[in-house]
């Protein structure tokens, strides 16, 4: 199956109107295996970054491979998708983006310079092509199947992209379940004591090699950090295996009579970003609560796992944590747009921000300690609640206030995002949490104005807000007298 030539005759395309349970199982083998596919690969890469302020400490090199992925990935967005695509076709683009990521795993059994720079460009530089041509795949086969069954493609692409994504989001399942297993606390473990817990929480700071006296600070033991690397890199490899192996070539699905693309080049998207930018007020309001999207991730994922977690009460502690984490955003993802379609997205929204902002008041104040680590379980649930309103609700606002301009649109969500995770690794590693942590606290508050704002003007444009309370069992919107 997976092994056909991309140069095979497509066998759907040679009778339009007939559509077989073979040809029904194959549709759903591909979606699983995409799904099982970068399930795999994230397993491995997001949960070897989630570890890198712990596994990779001196001098921050650790959180600075992921500030270069993803500096790298904002000029990947905008230059390689097409490239890749046109060049290796929808499948063979994802067997090979998906194994650049490899080579970041591989680095981790020789952390030094010389090899995370590189593959962390290498990662970067993969990943908009990869997820494009995910997109791609799925899309062109929906919109392929649905032409021949006689049914909306939206309908079907909705479904392949659920699927996909209820297979994703597992990702922090398994892989935090290995990392709590092989850093499971040995009986050499110690406690730290109060001046060695004075240095956590807020008052956390990465230590340099020449603040340290030239040695470098003390991380995961060898031997953990091996049985790690070796663990998620055979998970990473696993990803394309399949995807090479298993998954139909695109082609069977009308890829090769496509017509030519009037997508825009490079340079072209990347002034139609910031001209979109620079013309329209709305995605200037937006773009603080763009930014805080990336931000609040690459802080919960680097500065509070190392600050609150590693520190504190060990990095063995790690996994179980961002289990509950990773569990709360995938179960809120979903139930989000539920609960939005009864209360409205302004509710929705607050509700994120004021979790964000309480967790973050809170810790400035309260560093953990081995006694009290069951609160850190509480404000992971907390983050996650408020990640799965960020992750779902900014994507779907930026469909409802930019309609027919989705493509630079998009591009700015891309880059402004990617800016934030960048920000957030490069503040995290140069400066006390505390200062770090203000910033956030007052950038949130600023994001969260914009967007309101957003909000008031499209109240005077439309006559209605985006809240909704339940009357007689009906849903009601809030509009305004005339």
């Amino acid at each position: 199956m997976g092994s056909t030539p991309e140069s095979e005759s497509h066998p759907l395309v040679e009778d339009r109107n007939t559509w077989t349970n073979k040809d029904e199982l194959h549709m759903w083998k591909n979606v699983g295996i995409i799904g099982l596919g970068f399930m795999f690969l994230f397993t491995a890469f997001q949960n070897m970054a989630a570890l890198q302020s712990s596994l990779n400490p001196s001098d921050g090199i650790g959180v600075y491979t992921l500030a270069i992925i993803y500096a790298t990935i904002i000029l990947s967005c905008f230059f390689l998708p097409t490239f890749f695509i046109k060049t290796l076709k929808a499948k063979k683009a994802l067997v090979v983006c998906q194994t650049m990521y490899t080579l970041y795993i591989a680095a981790q059994f020789y952390p030094k310079w010389g090899t995370l720079i590189p593959s962390s460009i290498l990662l970067g530089l993969a990943a908009a092509p990869m997820w494009s041509a995910k997109c791609m795949y799925l899309s062109q086969m929906g919109t392929y199947v649905a032409k021949i069954k006689g049914i909306s493609p939206e309908v079907l692409i909705n479904r392949f992209f659920g699927i996909f994504f209820c297979m994703f989001q597992t990702w922090g399942i398994w892989g935090n379940i290995v990392t709590a297993t092989v850093l499971a606390p040995k009986d050499d473990w110690t406690e730290p004591n109060s001046a060695e817990l004075a240095k956590c929480g807020a008052n956390f700071k990465v230590v340099q090699t020449s603040d340290n006296g030239g040695e470098e600070e003390e991380g995961v033991p060898k031997h953990q950090v091996y049985m790690l690397a070796g663990i998620y890199l055979v998970f990473a490899i696993i990803g394309p295996t399949i995807i090479f192996f298993l998954l139909d070539p695109l082609s069977k699905y009308g890829e090769d009579e496509r017509k030519e693309q009037k997508g825009k080049s490079g340079l072209q998207l990347l002034f139609a970003t910031f001209s979109h930018f620079a013309k329209n007020k709305y995605q200037m309001l937006i773009m603080p609560l763009t930014i805080w999207s990336g931000l609040e991730q690459g802080w919960f994922g680097a500065s509070f796992t190392a600050a609150y977690i590693t520190c504190p009460i060990g990095v063995h502690n790690i996994g179980y944590i961002i289990i509950v984490y990773a569990s709360t955003d995938a179960i809120f993802s979903f139930l989000f747009g539920w609960i939005l379609k009864r209360i409205g997205r302004i509710p929705v929204f607050t509700m994120a921000a004021v979790f964000n902002m309480a967790v973050m008041i809170i810790l400035l104040k309260w560093t953990p300690t081995v006694e009290h680590k069951v609160y850190l379980y509480l404000f992971a649930v907390l983050w996650g609640m408020g990640d799965a309103v960020w992750q779902t609700q900014i994507n779907a606002f930026y469909g409802v206030i930019f309609p027919g301009q989705e493509e630079p649109a998009f591009s700015n969500y891309r880059l402004w995002e990617s800016l934030g995770f960048l920000a957030s690794y490069l503040i995290g590693n140069n400066v006390e949490l505390s200062l770090f942590m203000y910033i956030l606290v007052v950038w949130l508050a600023a994001a969260f104005l914009g967007y309101i704002i957003i909000e008031i003007l499209e109240y005077q444009r439309t006559g209605h807000f985006s809240i909704y309370f339940c009357n007689g069992g009906k849903t009601v919107s809030v509009e305004q007298n005339e």
